[in-house]
């Protein structure tokens, strides 16, 4: 009897369920943006410039339409306009333009629905997005993506920034520099990587679009550096142990530092003491001038000695 009436709550309740939402679809709610329209996406394409012709001129000349101009859309078996993003505007257009009623990118709709929308055809190459620190934090694509944008200058379709000052070049970085002020700041010390020359950017380092491990470089961090700083990445018989709990990160400021090795404290010896507060005694007539590299000049790794000397 119990299990007998188990299933008849389940049942009542499926059945209200889809009365619900049967009587949501029918009163005129905005459409799902993945609900395919009645006319070809061509045709649409032709309707919606009459009203949105900056958009539309945008995109004619922008990266997603290429593939139509490129012939890649017809190999594929698909075609692009804007109802593979805004989904089928039968409502809007029904009802004179009336926003609301079509999926705009607008602020009211949640980042994540937003994101979903662009994962449909971008989810192979950012399959980690949802678990990346940008989406945690509320923000989706079109937070840092313009995707009407004309600009010329960045297949990407990244927003114009304004710069703030903090970079000398027009990459990629100068949106990162919108949200990352404080981050910045560090590139302009004397000792830093080369972000205003161009000769790298924020994405060489770090994926916007990934889990928010790599946020923060994360796993085996030194492994990220050891992309460029190859001498240093070992395999080394004898490792130091905070590069390999905490990185590189352990000992040296990536963005910018006052020390010409980029280290976190301007004295080696401060630096070192920090971890290794217990140290042999004959150590005790040494203080914070001394450089403690003169001795274990094999800081990073070894494959002779555990104490990293020479």
């Amino acid at each position: 009897m119990r299990l007998r009436n188990s299933w008849l709550w389940v049942l009542t309740v499926g059945i209200v369920t889809l009365a619900i939402i049967s009587g949501g679809m029918a009163s005129g709610e905005p459409q799902d943006p993945t609900t395919e329209p009645a006319m070809s996406p061509a045709e649409l394409f032709d309707t919606c410039a009459g009203c949105h012709e900056t958009e539309a001129a945008a995109f004619a000349n922008g990266p997603h339409s290429a593939l139509d101009r490129e012939g890649l859309a017809a190999d594929h078996g698909f075609e692009i306009g804007c109802t593979a993003c805004h989904g089928d505007p039968t409502a809007h257009l029904d009802s004179g333009g009336e926003a609301g009623n079509i999926f705009a990118f607008s602020d009211e709709d949640f980042a994540n629905v937003k994101s979903a929308q662009c994962l449909e055809c971008h989810g192979d190459s950012h399959p980690g997005f949802f678990a990346s620190r940008h989406a945690a934090s509320g923000l989706d694509c079109s937070s840092c993506h313009s995707m009407h944008s004309n600009d010329g200058v960045s297949r990407s379709l990244l927003k114009p920034s304004n710069d703030n000052g903090l970079l000398a070049h027009g990459g990629a970085s100068t949106s990162c520099a919108e949200c990352h002020a404080d981050v910045f700041a560090s590139f302009e010390f004397n000792e830093r990587h080369r972000l205003q020359e161009g000769t790298l950017d924020c994405s060489t380092c770090h994926d916007p679009h990934a889990s928010q491990a790599r946020w923060r470089l994360g796993g085996f961090k030194q492994e990220q550096c050891a992309t460029c700083h190859t001498d240093k990445s070992g395999p080394f018989v004898f490792e130091h142990g905070a590069q390999r709990v905490e990185g590189c990160v352990a000992c040296h400021q990536p963005h910018g530092s006052p020390n010409r090795h980029m280290l976190t404290f301007q004295s080696v010896a401060e630096l070192c003491y920090s971890c290794h507060a217990t140290v042999p005694g004959f150590h005790t007539r040494f203080n914070a001038d001394s450089q403690c590299t003169n001795c274990h000049s094999t800081i990073h790794g070894s494959n002779f000695d555990a104490a990293f000397l020479k």
